[in-house]
């Protein structure tokens, strides 16, 4: 049977403080969304967009989300990769695959928030469908299916980064021993077909290739993203110039994880 998703949607990056991540980012050189809030949470988002998946900064931005979970979970661990979402088009169908393929998955939830675009605001939607019971480290998985796409995935101009990004290809996720996930994994998602791959690298492995770049970023869990540009030398440059500490690699650029609030941000032309 294959299995039952074959798409990434979004990867979430918790952060402490959502202005300060926003400011990180756009020196990185992406374009990032107008401001979305969680009513009564008191947290909100700043996503990263490009043209089949997209990056989400989650953080905290009022004395409730101080409070909250977010708040607890950066707190223990740090800032970091936190959540992967996959992509539907229908929710009900996947919680249906999902369980077919023995996912524990609950019913769909539909979601709203509000966010304010060319002066009016608007409300966009969502329909998830959560997966409490995997159980890849520090990640929470879950299904999203886009209600209204046309506010936010449809913006072409969100898509335009001054880094010249394109897109998220590789999502790597460590952990001491990842040979207990790969069975999981292989259930739940076709890398072979996906628009992005999540990768399972041993901790171990992956300080000998990133070294002090891990530095900031959790021990298990989501720790890189690689991310396909069309200019690396204009990309490294527009790092250079904005001070952003990063080295140059065979083919890539890296960011460390201490100057992308927790995640190692690889950059590649492609």
């Amino acid at each position: 049977m294959a299995p039952p998703l074959s798409r990434l949607d979004h990867v979430i990056i918790a952060v402490r403080n959502l202005d300060v991540a926003a400011a990180s980012y756009r020196r990185l050189g992406f374009t990032l969304t107008p401001r979305g809030l969680h009513g009564g949470r008191g947290t909100g988002n700043h996503c990263i967009m490009f043209k089949d998946s997209y990056i989400e900064l989650l953080g905290i931005v009022g004395d409730a989300g101080a409070k909250g979970r977010l708040a607890e979970r950066v707190a223990a661990q740090g800032e970091g990769g936190m959540g992967i979402a996959y992509g539907a088009a229908d929710a009900y169908a996947a919680a249906s695959a999902l369980r077919a393929a023995g996912i524990a998955a609950e019913d769909p939830t539909d979601l709203s928030r509000p966010v304010d675009l060319d002066g009016k605001r608007e409300i966009v939607k969502f329909r998830n469908v959560m997966m409490p019971g995997l159980t890849l480290p520090n990640v929470m998985q879950f299904v999203c299916t886009h209600l209204t796409p046309e506010l936010t995935r449809a913006r072409h101009e969100w898509q335009l980064h001054p880094n010249s990004a394109t897109g998220i290809v590789e999502v790597v996720v460590t952990a001491d021993d990842i040979d207990q996930y790969w069975s999981e994994m292989e259930t739940l998602f076709d890398n072979t077909a996906s628009n992005v791959a999540v990768s399972l690298a041993a901790r171990r492995n992956m300080e000998v290739h990133y070294g002090t770049a891990l530095n900031g970023a959790l021990h298990a869990g989501i720790v890189m993203l690689r991310i396909f540009v069309n200019e690396l030398d204009a990309t490294s440059a527009m790092l250079e110039m904005a001070k952003v500490p990063h080295h140059e690699g065979a083919d890539v650029v890296v960011v460390p994880a201490s100057a992308a609030h927790g995640v190692v941000i690889e950059f590649a032309e492609g």
